[in-house]
């Protein structure tokens, strides 16, 4: 055995106490994003499989109605299992028309109802949130009403209220501020504008997504992530964005005789046709979009090498047959274990 002196020796100790971090503990989870809640069998099997036991539902939209100049729910989910064995989020997403319109003083009563909806629910589908989740994409010029909606809702509910988070929130508090609750919800996805023909992938992009993350590590809320799993393709016509395809991906395009494969991820149509729901005209541009497991591991190492919580929820989006049906039981292992 080799003799190491004193000084050396605690500075090695030192050294290697210092690269051995202890992994970030993560809680999976899924989001569930329809209007009715039932589960297939192999979304009730996937979430088995990986241990998911947290499930963030969406409730309902809250828009503004033009005919009664009110906000009013849109979209109620209705529930034809229960949730057994999960504990469930409440998700409430609220337009920025609704806040733009709302008067400042019909606040309170905003939050009375949207609580008193999400308890109904609640009760009458054997659910006891501990946490309820409002997913908002507010601005500066609405960020005064938001922030005192989420106070009022908090008075109101006993438990946890959390919001979700953009990535340009995070870079600018300045101008959006910081919201007033327990926790956030990084939506890392949808980074760039999808309207835009020369966009390259507006659902995931980690060139874009390195312009905001360095600004994770002095945002002063606990923040928690979701990913997201959904692909489609952005259809333009003379420059303009004319449709999008959900669940349409690059895969699909490549069978069509009338679409002629461009530079990356884009295709063009060659003749008009009737197809994919639509009528297709010759020079109409198709861009598909979708999440590669390698992309979506590396953004995962990237967000919490940044991220300062030691513990998060790490969720993705969103639990729908038809998207996990693209990914394999190994990629969700590897998503789901503790980083690093």
């Amino acid at each position: 055995m080799n003799w190491i002196p004193t000084g050396i020796s605690f500075a090695f100790v030192l050294l290697f106490s210092c690269q051995q971090a202890e992994p970030k503990r993560l809680v999976p989870a899924f989001y569930y994003w329809q209007t009715t809640f039932n589960p297939t069998p192999s979304e009730r099997q996937l979430l088995d499989r990986q241990h998911v036991r947290k499930l963030y539902i969406r409730y309902f939209d809250v828009d503004w109605d033009q005919q009664t100049q009110s906000p009013i729910p849109k979209a109620v989910i209705r529930f034809t299992a229960r949730p057994a064995g999960l504990q469930v989020i409440p998700v409430v997403f609220i337009t920025n028309q609704t806040l733009i319109r709302c008067q400042t003083a019909a606040i309170s009563d905003l939050a009375d109802k949207l609580v008193r909806k999400i308890n109904q629910i609640s009760q009458q589908n054997g659910i006891d949130p501990s946490e309820i989740q409002l997913d908002c994409d507010w601005t500066a010029t609405t960020r005064e009403r938001y922030f005192q909606l989420l106070r009022e809702v908090k008075n109101r509910h006993r438990g946890l209220v959390s919001v979700t988070i953009r990535l340009h929130q995070i870079k600018f508090p300045e101008q959006t501020g910081i919201p007033p609750v327990e926790r956030g919800m990084l939506m890392f996805y949808n980074m760039a504008d999808w309207k835009r023909p020369e966009t390259r992938n507006s659902i995931y992009d980690l060139e874009v997504a390195r312009r905001y993350t360095d600004f994770l590590e002095k945002y002063p809320l606990p923040l928690d992530v979701v990913l997201p799993l959904f692909r489609w393709t952005v259809v333009y016509r003379t420059n303009r964005f004319l449709t999008l395809l959900n669940n349409v991906d690059e895969n699909t395009l490549k069978t069509f005789s009338y679409l002629k494969p461009q530079m990356e991820n884009r295709y063009l149509a060659l003749r008009d046709t009737n197809a994919l729901g639509f009528s297709i005209r010759r020079g109409d541009l198709f861009r598909a979009e979708a999440c590669k497991p390698a992309d979506l591991e590396a953004g995962k190492q990237l967000l919490l090498s940044k991220i300062q919580n030691q513990k998060l929820t790490f969720a993705l989006y969103h639990l729908d047959s038809t998207v996990i049906s693209s990914y394999s039981d190994a990629f969700f292992q590897s998503l789901y274990r503790p980083y690093p």
